[in-house]
Order: structure tokens, then C-alpha cells, then sequence
């Protein structure tokens, strides 16, 4: 079975879901806490999350298989310039490629080998690309592939990533109203515990950047094209990283304070995010102390530099939206959630204001996208004691 028919049938699968929800949720006796209801809604949310990861893969296979392209092309280019004959540079070239050098024995006599007009061309020194191609340049074209890499989201990549069917969301949290677990003796009344949501609405927000090229370019040098392509798409992504980093800043978190150095309050945030019920997976940090705490680090073990060092056992992630002097420790996966209603989208236009009449193309890349703290208690803001 293709992957392709696999994101089909979890797509149907999930709106078969949303839709049995939705009908329940209609119904005049509707009870929210009916349980087949909170499955629907549990196995929709994981369906979802399914769906975002698998099309993802299938995009990052669809450029991986793009790449393949291009490589079989560049190499079926260098196979044919390499049986291409090309025009003789001197008398001497001339002569060697002569049928009457090629036949000469090296005793006796040969054939006289004459010039004719035409045979060999003197051309004055190009001053630029189009004064070369003027002249005739037809000489081998080395093929480059320029596809940006994927784009640097470790905040992100350590978030839970849920696609959205539309631009309204609303984020549901459930928290304790009144009462408790207890123990109980035999026989004796189970005590009551009131859960109550906490609804926010919101709405994503555009993401967007565009730039300009030539039609002349465009055609010309079609390499241009896809880096222009894979610049924008990462200059999206680098916008939704900042985003998230700057949600995680404005949050109202729980605070934890330890020792006299960063280090050590993030051994304190660790215990603080476990006794809140939490499993702590990265830690986000202003890049200077980022550095400050490697070298220390480094020092204090005389291990030397280490790759991917980490502190503590979490995954330390470097934004320049943590405030200095303090961390961010947390279950990430479970605190924070980063909306989007679709892949990055690119569009390409000649009817731009009056681009049309000076041949320039505008090029917009944009994704609706919205990152969101919807659990406080999973993450905590460290600060060094004095």
C-alpha cells in the first residue's frame, strides 16, 4: 500500500470522526462528558497529528526524488559535453586532428595539409556575459544544485504540530474546579473530583515574504529560481521559530531558583516541571548563555568540545527571545502546540502593479501558522540564585 493511499484513508478516517462528533455535539441530549464522544475527539486530534507527520515525509520524499532529477540530468550533461568535438584553439590543434597526421607513418611522405579560411577563428576578449554569448560561448555548463536546506526549527521540532482545517481556533484546557482524590475505606463514599474547561479563541496569524526576479532570469537560470524558492520557504520557517520563542516568552510560567549558576537552576526547573506530573525534554536559552554554559561545561569535565552537549539531559535550544540569565525548562511536547493550516505555499505572478510591462515576476511565499503555550505547568522559567 502507497504511503499516498495510507494519508487518504487516515484523512477519511479523521473526518469520519469529526463528523461523529459533530453529530453527537448536535443532538439535544448531548452530554460532553459522554465517553464515546471524548474518544471521537481523542482519536481525531491523534489522526491529525498522523496526517501533518505523513505529509510531511511525503514532501520531504517528493524534493529528495526532485534532487534525484537532477543529479541523473547534470550527469547525462557531463556524458555529452564530454563526446561534444570542440572548435581547434591553434595550428597545431588544427594539424593533429588533420586526416593527414592521423595517417602518417612516420616514413616515406604524407599528404600536404593546407588551411582554408575558416578554419580557425581569433576573437577579441569578451567584456562581459552578454559580449560572450554574442561570440558564440557554447562551452560546458556546470550543474549546481542550490535547494536550501531544511530550515533550522529546533523550538518547533520539540512542539506538538497540529494541522488546522480552518483559520479560527480554539484551545480547550481542562483543570481541576473542586475536589480531590482521597483514600477511602471499604464500603465507604468515593469522593467527587469537578473538572472544568477553559476556552480561548484565536485566530492564526499570515506569515509572509516575497521577492522579485526578471522574466529574463527566470528562464535564463532556472537554478536561481529554486535557491530564490528555498530562501522564502526558510524565511518563513524562521519567522515561525521567533514566533513560538517569543509565545514562550510572554507565557505566565511557574519560576524556579537554584545555586549560583544557570546550571544549577535548571536542575531546579527539572525537579519543579517532574512534581508538576511532566516529563522535561529541552531546555531554551539566549544564545550567549548558551555559550557561557558550553564552555563551562567543557571546562569543568576537561572532556574538550562535545558534539551536541547537553545539559542535565535536555536538548538546549539557542533564541535570541529568552531573555538573557534565565532558562526555560519544560515538556515542550506536551506545553507548547504550533498550529498551521497547511504546507509553506509559493506563488509566482507576472500582474503585480505594473510588473507585467518590465518583465518582473513576484514571487510570495506564506503559511498560516499560530504557536501556543496550552499547558503553563509543563514548562518553568529558571533564574541563577545569588
Amino acid at each position: 500500500m502507497s504511503s499516498n493511499t495510507i494519508l487518504e484513508q487516515r484523512i477519511a478516517e479523521r473526518d469520519q470522526c469529526i463528523a461523529a462528533a459533530t453529530a453527537m455535539a448536535e443532538s439535544e441530549d448531548f452530554n460532553p462528558q459522554d465517553p464515546t464522544f471524548l474518544d471521537l475527539k481523542t482519536r481525531a486530534s491523534e489522526l491529525d497529528s498522523r496526517v501533518a507527520s505523513l505529509n510531511g515525509l511525503l514532501e520531504q520524499q517528493a524534493a529528495a526524488d526532485a534532487l534525484d532529477g537532477k543529479m541523473a540530468k547534470a550527469t547525462q550533461a557531463r556524458q555529452s559535453a564530454t563526446a561534444v568535438q570542440t572548435r581547434p584553439s591553434s595550428l597545431g590543434d588544427l594539424f593533429t586532428r588533420s586526416e593527414q597526421f592521423e595517417t602518417y607513418r612516420f616514413k616515406g611522405s604524407s599528404g600536404v595539409f593546407t588551411i582554408e579560411d575558416g578554419d580557425l577563428q581569433s576573437r577579441a576578449l569578451p567584456t562581459g556575459v552578454a559580449d560572450m554569448v554574442a561570440a558564440g560561448l557554447t562551452g560546458t555548463k556546470t550543474m549546481v544544485d542550490t535547494t536550501a536546506p531544511v530550515p533550522p526549527t529546533p523550538l518547533l521540532d520539540a512542539c506538538t504540530q497540529i494541522q488546522v482545517s480552518g483559520n479560527a481556533i480554539e484551545f480547550v484546557s481542562w483543570a481541576v474546579k473542586a475536589g480531590s482524590a482521597a483514600t477511602v475505606a471499604e464500603k465507604a463514599a468515593k469522593p467527587s473530583v469537578e473538572f472544568g474547561p477553559t476556552v480561548t479563541p484565536g485566530t492564526l496569524d499570515m506569515i509572509a515574504a516575497y521577492t522579485q526576479l526578471t522574466r529574463q532570469m527566470i528562464e535564463d537560470y532556472p537554478a536561481v529560481r529554486s535557491y530564490i524558492d528555498g530562501a522564502l520557504r526558510r524565511e518563513i520557517a524562521r519567522e515561525e521559530e521567533e514566533h513560538a520563542a517569543t509565545a514562550l516568552a510572554a507565557a505566565t510560567l511557574p519560576t524556579a531558583t537554584g545555586g549560583g549558576e544557570l546550571v544549577a537552576a535548571i536542575r531546579v526547573g527539572i525537579g519543579t516541571v517532574q512534581a508538576a506530573g511532566y516529563m522535561p525534554n529541552a531546555v531554551l536559552l539566549n544564545p550567549a548563555d548558551y555559550a557561557d554554559m558550553d564552555v563551562a561545561v567543557m571546562g569543568a569535565t576537561l572532556l574538550g568540545p562535545t558534539i551536541r552537549q547537553n545539559f542535565w539531559g535536555l536538548t538546549p535550544i539557542a533564541s535570541s527571545a529568552q531573555p538573557a540569565g534565565t532558562a526555560t525548562v519544560g515538556d515542550f511536547r506536551a506545553g507548547v502546540e504550533h498550529f498551521f493550516r497547511s504546507a509553506i505555499s509559493l506563488f509566482v505572478t507576472d500582474s503585480h502593479a505594473d510588473t507585467f510591462l518590465t518583465n518582473v515576476f513576484t514571487l510570495l511565499a506564506e503559511r498560516r501558522s499560530k504557536t501556543v503555550v496550552v499547558r503553563p505547568a509543563a514548562l518553568v522559567e529558571c533564574t541563577a540564585g545569588s
